[in-house]
């Protein structure tokens, strides 16, 4: 290589390291610097040495990519302390700033929140990346014990795989009982999840695996804290669940989970299920759930091994579900198994879908108040920038480049933003503790605990989302503010501000601000109009003057005797009180947050290749039922006294399931089978809602009480009674009855459907759109305000020549609402337009309501009229009071 051809891609190199350094230091010292290098890169080649060459060029890359960072540091320490400065000396103005865009960011990291609960955050195990929950597509979406285990064996593309249900149990220690909910696991399953102990040790592979086996309980860490204070004596200790003695061997990790929703208290080996389920000592002729390949019961996790993908764990899960239907076709036929990362699977398969689309709709609607705010603080930013253009001619004229000034104000806005999300973060701690207290109080079935903390991801989001509104709020009115002639701005004072094309900009910016508010607000009113919808749905039964309370005699280790003897004194003696209709018990109110499902199938099976069993809906009810929710029987009779546990097991079905397995024919006298059990069909009773409003028909039994006797039960009573005065009479005669069992959930049947899967998601879907849209449509009034104010100030002198020429009062403001009537009907046009795109993606999570509801439309329309007109009547106001003497010697 030639000399000059080296000296060239010296140049070349030094150059490029140059570029590291902020713009105004290369200006200042750039070709020193390179003049500097060409001297040294000379004496090196004069040296002949290729050693000196390197440590030339070693020292040179040394000193820039150290000195480079010092440099972009202090001008952004500059420009920090700078912007800070002019935020103290305009504090009304960066309050203003602050707390809007903390309120749009705090909608945004709110809805971040849950987000990352329900669709992002990792379980806190091993590799939470491999995990994938399998469950069954076309059943119940469990997997039975022996199905499990075949997965484990015959499917190469698993490493491992574990199955877990919750359940409810009672937990006595030192004579204290307290209901909780526990998790039986399966053998592995701390072992496949790879988590240490905080104490003691876990459930080990192949432990519990007996029937003889000494019980073992783990502690989940919060339990641990909440019930024993941390004592690691605890381990070791003797408790008692469900009446039976258990060792407690250890605790689990703290934070740790496999549940999104439930808080799960303790951990039990598997093979303590037939122990702990609700119907096994009704049946005791029934085969065990580790035998019955149709009790589908567990929820699974998987772990793919090291370099398979999940598409090849689904093939290969394919073929073992075929090899079992051949192996077993009267179980397996089309059985289809459902796939995905455990990600998907929250909180449960059957809400999951629904669940993630609607965290997905929400985050955009937060995404648009954020832009709302965004385009508020510009124009704050713009009015801003409009009273700082001597100050920034002036710093032109003195050196400052474009590009620095520019920097300067981008700076200012990200701070205001950095401020806002600051702000913001204590604001979303309050909203998720109250959002987890709510849920909490959906049911006393379970312990609703989701989640919901602002982590790092949720910061780190949060604050990305912050720097982006900061730029996108002052880019404008930084490229305004520098882009006019310095001769005109130093000439003309601190009336710089024009009417020209920046105020054709914040008129643009409140024009689309209306636009966005009327998306949210008609958002907000399509759930709003579905909920009112939703609660005029024919349920099949009669919610009003109907009260529940729930009892689990069971969890006390209750025998089936016992149960029943229980549920009947109590029946009868609620029954007996003053103004009570009707009471009876039921396994599970319906619309509840759970429920039990059974595959059946009728005696003779049709002959279709591809009919499949369908999956009911399954309440174990006493004959007092059907009146006390006002359940109409269509055909048959009532379950009656001899349908006890020595009477003919007895069945009544809903119109779908008989339409579906006897059609045009009445099923009166017919048999089918269901959770291992031969029934006759007795009765047949009106179609009802037993899931979600939303649902469509579905496929419902109702079991003999007397014959089932489930563990755990509400209580459904009908009375004219006040809930203050029913309440405490249920709760008495319970405790009177036997004070070992808890009586818990005692609300009324409205109060129960508003928190649990009835109208819980519309509830908190109309309040989150509404909030939404209130904080868009509080945003454009201020916007809007602030800009025919800003253009009232402007025509300061045009306004007093006209009042000088005798123009009224009624003229001025007139003219000035007429402003502001445009802005709102162009918003509006443009909202509308936005609004309908946004309803489609809607329609799926509407009920009842078209997603172009007129009369949603129309309301949102003249609500956001009215407040256009409201928020430009008081600069209107203020205009009228201008003397027309100080408006004409004004400049």
């Amino acid at each position: 290589m030639s000399p000059a051809r080296r000296r060239s891609f010296a140049d070349r190199i030094f150059r490029a390291l140059v570029r590291l350094f902020p713009f105004d230091f290369r200006s200042d010292h750039g070709r020193d610097l390179e003049q500097t290098l060409r001297e040294q890169h000379r004496e090196a080649q004069r040296e002949g040495s290729m050693g000196a060459l390197v440590r030339l060029w070693l020292d040179v890359a040394r000193d820039c990519f150290t000195t480079a960072p010092r440099e972009h540091a202090a001008i952004l320490r500059q420009d920090v302390g700078y912007a800070l400065r002019g935020l103290r000396r305009a504090p009304i103005f960066a309050l203003s700033a602050v707390l809007t865009l903390a309120l749009g960011l705090s909608a945004m990291a709110g809805m971040f929140a849950i987000a990352d609960a329900v669709m992002f955050r990792p379980l806190p195990v091993d590799r939470p990346e491999q995990l994938i929950s399998i469950s069954n597509r076309t059943g119940p979406p469990g997997v039975s014990f022996p199905d499990l285990q075949d997965y484990r064996r015959q499917t190469p593309a698993l490493a491992d795989a574990i199955g877990y249900q919750a359940g409810p149990a009672s937990l006595m220690v030192d004579g204290s009982s307290e209901r909780i909910t526990i998790h039986l696991v399966t053998d592995n399953y701390f072992s496949m999840l790879g988590v240490p102990p905080a104490a003691g040790r876990l459930i080990a592979p192949n432990e519990g695996r007996a029937r003889g086996d000494a019980p073992v309980v783990v502690l989940s860490y919060e339990y641990w804290q909440s019930r024993f204070g941390g004592n690691p004596a605890v381990v070791g200790r003797t408790v008692r669940i469900n009446g039976r003695s258990f060792t407690v061997i250890g605790v689990a990790p703290r934070g740790f989970h496999t549940e999104s929703l439930v808080r799960i208290a303790a951990y039990v080996p598997a093979w303590m299920t037939d122990a702990f389920s609700a119907y096994s000592a009704s049946a005791p002729s029934a085969p065990s759930v580790f035998d019955d390949r149709s009790a589908r019961r567990f929820r699974v996790l998987g772990r793919l091994r090291a370099g398979v993908s999940i598409d090849e764990a689904r093939a290969a899960l394919a073929v073992t579900t075929a090899s079992l239907a051949r192996e077993y076709p009267s179980t397996h036929k089309d059985v289809e198994l459902f796939v995905v990362p455990e990600t998907h699977a929250r909180p449960s398969i059957e809400s999951s879908g629904f669940l993630r689309i609607a965290t997905t709709v929400l985050i955009g609607l937060a995404a648009i108040v954020v832009l709302i705010t965004s385009a508020n603080v510009t124009n704050l930013l713009m009015a801003r920038a409009a009273s700082r253009e001597r100050e920034v001619a002036l710093r032109a004229a003195l050196g400052a480049r474009r590009g620095r000034l520019v920097r300067q104000f981008l700076t200012e806005a990200i701070m205001l933003a950095l401020l806002g999300v600051m702000a913001a973060v204590p604001a979303v701690v309050i909203a998720m503790r109250a959002l987890r207290n709510v849920l909490a109080g959906a049911s006393a079935i379970a312990s609703i605990d989701p989640e919901l903390v602002v982590n790092v991801r949720v910061l780190a989001a949060s604050l990305a989302i912050a720097v982006g509104a900061g730029i996108v709020a002052g880019i404008a009115p930084a490229l305004s503010a520098c882009r006019a002639d310095l001769g005109d701005r130093l000439r003309s004072g601190a009336r710089a501000g024009s009417v020209g094309s920046g105020s054709r900009f914040r008129s643009a910016l409140v024009v689309a601000q209306v636009a966005l508010s009327l998306t949210l607000l008609v958002s907000g009113g399509l759930f709003v109009r579905s909920l009112e919808h939703a609660r005029d749905v024919d349920l099949g039964f009669d919610p009003d003057g109907v009260f529940l309370a729930s009892a689990a005699p069971g969890i006390q280790g209750y025998g089936t005797v016992q149960r029943l003897a229980f549920y009947r004194s109590v029946r009868d003696r609620i029954a007996a009180q003053p103004g009570v209709e009707a009471a009876a018990w039921i396994s599970l109110p319906p619309m509840g947050i759970i429920g039990d499902l059974d595959q059946v199938s009728p005696d003779v099976q049709p002959t279709d290749p591809g009919w499949r069993p369908p999956v009911a809906m399954r309440f174990d009810v006493t004959p007092e039922y059907f009146a006390a929710a006002r359940v109409r029987l269509v055909d048959g009779r009532l379950f009656e006294a001899r349908d006890d546990v020595a009477g003919t097991r007895v069945v009544i079905v809903n119109e779908t399931l008989a339409r579906q397995l006897w059609p045009q024919q009445s099923p009166i006298g017919r048999m089918l089978k269901a959770d291992g059990d031969t029934l006759e069909v007795v009765g047949m009773a009106h179609n009802g809602k037993y899931m979600n409003i939303g649902e469509a028909p579905r496929p419902a039994i109702f079991r003999s009480f007397a014959q089932t006797v489930p563990g755990s039960a509400t209580l459904a009573i009908r009375t004219a009674r006040a809930a203050a005065d029913i309440g405490p009479a249920i709760r008495n005669v319970m405790q009177e009855i036997d004070r070992d069992v808890a009586v818990y959930d005692v609300r009324s049947m409205v109060t129960h459907l508003d928190n649990g899967s009835a109208f819980m998601p519309f509830r908190l879907g109309a309040f989150m759109t509404t909030l939404f849209g209130g904080m868009g449509m509080l945003l454009a009034a201020i916007g809007l305000y602030g800009t025919i104010a800003y253009h009232v100030t402007q025509r300061t002198q045009e306004i007093g020549v006209r009042m000088a020429l005798g123009a009224r009062a009624a003229d001025i403001i007139r003219d000035v609402l007429a402003q502001g009537g445009r802005f709102a009907l162009i918003g509006i046009g443009v909202g509308i337009v936005l609004a309908a795109g946004l309803a489609q993606l809607l329609k799926g999570l509407l009920l009842g309501i078209s997603p172009f509801d007129p009369i949603t439309y129309a309301a949102v329309a003249g609500l956001l009229v009215a407040i256009c007109l409201l928020a430009s009547f008081v600069p209107a106001r203020r205009a009228t009071a201008v003397d027309p003497l100080v408006a004409l010697r004004a400049d």
